[in-house]
């Protein structure tokens, strides 16, 4: 199991993007979290899965949304920490 920190920048504030990365993670069987982060204008993801599943999830959440304008991806590859029972929204 893998873990990936995501980060998505671009026009991704009140656009539905948290709900669409969530509904994304179910649907790979992701677990962890998105939130957004205010101090960079950034949309944050924890998450953490099989490596084929993740790879899967990051080329969805780089594709956006209808609404939303994705301009740059950051992605950091790291050790899972296995903490996490789903993913949740943070607001």
């Amino acid at each position: 199991m893998k873990a990936y920190d995501i980060r998505i920048y671009g026009r991704v504030f009140n656009v539905g993007f948290r709900r669409y990365v969530h509904r994304y993670a179910i649907e790979c069987n992701v677990k962890g979290y998105v939130e957004n982060d205010h101090a960079d204008g950034s949309v944050h993801i924890v998450a953490e899965g099989e490596e084929d599943n993740l790879v899967r999830f990051s080329i969805l959440c780089g594709e956006g949304t209808p609404y939303s304008n994705v301009i740059d991806i950051k992605i950091v590859a790291k050790e899972a920490s296995g903490s996490y029972s789903g993913f949740q929204q943070i607001r």
